[in-house]
């Protein structure tokens, strides 16, 4: 049970002290690292056991390491279970064979084995005094742990040992034994037998053609995007609806580095329109990938890797054109003009869409790196972090603030040893060397203006806040639905307990908490607290309050759910191209010169799994501080007023969102259904 909420200066003096005692000790279970990979970031020197993983989010990862093993398997299936004996299309050597064979009953086995331990752990929640959110999950470790390490393998390695019958309900015996159960797989499956075994399958080198990649989707649904991924239109609509909404901005001219013509213009936006007049009316706009420039690349079984630093130029038909859907106008692959560096428009054919594929290749850097890496999970940490060492747990924000942690240390964790690490999936799929690319994420938290990120006013700062300008941008017009929501919460959460600005001034936890998240000993964020004074008043309170919670819940949905409806297609957003960009307009390359530039079946395998993988576990739901809880969250009756009116604006909000997608392009990604309390994955 929760203790009853109370701001510190209005407690006793022996209640203070108590509190003091409690945050002493608090200290030595929070404490920062600061000479991890990610330094000089302050990160998590160990998961304290409350923030683990609990075995309700544990059972997503099993139903989705099922969903991409079983996939597996359905491929394999038309080869070795026809009753036949195995081909050899591969041109493996008989020795080879036998591995591959041998590893696909394995797979088929483990396959098994996790089946079955899944539904013993779906036994197990419905135990009496099971903790269902508590982290009683030690150890935490990803479903894609494993992922891109080259492991040979050795004879005589079970893949795990059997659970004792008496600790067939023991749920943290059951989750570790998935985990290492997953891990094993996953190793065999990435190791060199494991290529073998993609060979034989028909998944690895080049692909021969586009179908190619289609057919990494045996049981698992590929998404609608691999249909219509080609079209320019559904390319600007990435940049307002897909993985990453956050790099178009509003231009009223073009910088002097991207001298587009107004025929170049003309020739998509019709005679009638001109550059001056677009940008005087607020209808141009711009994405510029320019911190790529210059960056280290690295290599995989596939070859080198390549990465541009592309400008491209959208814009949006006049007012009174019937249609103003935004339009892709021009690329330009690097940040120097010239003859070696062209503008590309969509009448350059098979040029315009590698240059396209390019402006996708830095859009997914960006997105993991810079969108999903750094503005979500880096900067959520620091308050994961600030929040129990600073916040006796009897503090209202701490009450309020904390269900939006949960797992977030843990999958940070998890990340930083595996995901991130060298030779690991980051590492083997984005184009960029893993130092240089994590370099990336460190300098996006180290430069973020927290008070600037608020979502209103970060709208404002890029340009894309006007409607009237620019209709059709679903993440904004549903986004600031959710903040709103969010902030009405907040706001008239805090109010029970602050009374006016000075309860804010006086309360010395909150001060600590704000003064914390910027110091050299602590986050270190930039920009965080009014005029470098802590928080001075109840609205900036709840302007920081509802960043954190929006930041946890709706910006993270926004950009990590897309990975599996959208990323898990590789040809849509590949995150590496294996070929440089088109240094001029080739009027008579072939269509297949795009396979040259997407990267090889492996990769692309990998891709899938990675990005399915964390795209299709949803733990919790915004809103539901009470699921899984024996007890409500909040005990204080004063709240639940509160709580009701949010989860009631929630709903209204999706009837709305679900009204919108009737008269758009349905965008689904921000329906508070879909949306989670916490970056859990």
């Amino acid at each position: 049970m929760n203790p009853t909420p109370s701001l510190p200066q209005n407690d006793s003096p022996a209640e203070q002290a108590q509190r003091l005692t409690t945050l002493t000790s608090q200290r030595q279970v929070y404490t920062y690292r600061f000479d991890s990979r990610l330094s000089p970031l302050g990160i998590a020197a160990e998961v304290p056991r409350q923030d683990n993983f609990s075995f309700v989010s544990l059972d997503g990862i099993a139903t989705t390491a099922l969903q991409l093993l079983g996939n597996v398997l359905a491929i394999g299936a038309k080869l070795f279970d026809n009753g036949e004996a195995i081909q050899n299309d591969a041109g493996l050597s008989e020795p080879e064979l036998r591995r591959v064979e041998g590893l696909y009953q394995e797979l088929a086995e483990g396959f098994s084995r996790l089946s079955d331990r899944t539904a013993r752990l779906h036994q197990a929640s419905r135990s009496p005094g099971v903790a269902l959110i508590a982290g009683v999950i030690e150890g935490p470790r990803t479903l894609l742990k494993a992922a891109g390490q080259k492991l040979e393998e050795t004879a005589g390695v079970t893949l795990v040992s059997e659970i004792a019958t008496q600790a067939a309900l023991d749920v943290p015996a059951i989750g570790q034994d998935i985990r290492d159960l997953i891990d094993t797989l996953l190793k065999k499956l990435l190791s060199e037998a494991g290529e073998l075994f993609l060979a034989y399958l028909g998944l690895y080198g080049k692909a021969a053609s586009l179908d190619a990649y289609s057919t990494q989707f045996s049981l698992l649904q590929a998404p609608s995007v691999a249909s219509n991924y080609e079209s320019d239109l559904v390319f600007a609509r990435m940049r307002l609806a897909g993985p990453n909404p956050m790099v178009l901005q509003g231009i009223q001219a073009l910088p002097e580095k991207f001298p587009v013509t107004d025929a170049q213009f003309q020739s998509v936006m019709g005679p009638d329109d001109t550059l001056a007049r677009a940008g005087r009316e607020g209808r141009l706009f711009l994405t510029d990938y320019a911190l790529f420039q210059g960056i280290p690349t690295g290599q995989t079984s596939g070859g080198q890797k390549y990465i541009e630093a592309p400008l491209a130029l959208f814009a949006v038909p006049a007012a009174n054109v019937s249609d103003r859907k935004l339009r892709a106008v021009a690329i330009q692959c690097s940040q120097t003009p010239g003859r070696s560096s062209p503008i590309f428009t969509p009448k350059d054919g098979t040029s315009w869409r590698l240059a396209r594929l390019h402006v996708q290749v830095a859009d997914g850097n960006h997105h993991e790196l810079i969108a999903h890496l750094g503005l979500t999970h880096l900067v959520l940490e620091e308050f994961a972090m600030a929040t129990p060492r600073q916040l006796a747990p009897q503090h209202p924000l701490y009450l309020l603030l904390t269900p939006h942690f949960q797992g977030t240390l843990a999958i940070n964790n998890a990340a930083e040893g595996s995901l991130i690490a060298p030779g690991g999936p980051v590492d083997q799929l984005l184009a960029g060397e893993i130092t240089a690319s994590t370099q990336l994420s460190i300098q996006a938290v180290a430069n973020l203006s927290i008070n600037q990120a608020f979502l209103p006013r970060a709208l404002a700062a890029r340009g894309v806040e006007d409607p009237s300008k620019l209709p059709d941008f679903p993440y904004r017009d549903d986004a600031l639905l959710l903040w709103n929501d969010i902030r009405g919460w907040v706001s008239e959460y805090l109010a029970i307990y602050y009374n006016d600005d000075a309860a804010v001034r006086g309360d010395y936890e909150l001060q600590g908490w704000v003064t914390e998240l910027s110091s050299a000993e602590g986050g270190k964020l930039k920009d965080v607290g009014e005029n470098g004074a802590g928080i001075q008043t109840f609205e900036y309170l709840v302007d920081l309050a509802t960043y954190v919670l929006f930041t946890a819940s709706a910006q993270h949905a926004a950009v990590n759910f897309p990975q599996r409806t959208v990323m898990s297609f590789t040809p849509a957003l590949p995150l590496a191209a294996y070929a440089p960009a088109p240094t001029s307009v080739e009027e008579e390359l072939p269509e297949s010169a795009e396979l040259s530039h997407l990267p090889p079946l492996q990769m692309a395998f990998l891709q899938q799994a990675v990005t399915f993988g964390l795209g299709n576990v949803y733990f919790t739901r915004l809103g539901g501080y009470d699921t899984y809880l024996r007890e409500p969250w909040f005990q204080d009756a004063r709240v639940w007023p509160a709580m009701q009116a949010f989860q009631k604006r929630l709903r209204a909000t999706e009837r709305e969102i679900g009204q919108r997608n009737l008269s758009r392009i349905p965008y689904e990604t921000l329906l508070p259904s879909a949306i989670p309390q916490s970056i859990n994955i």
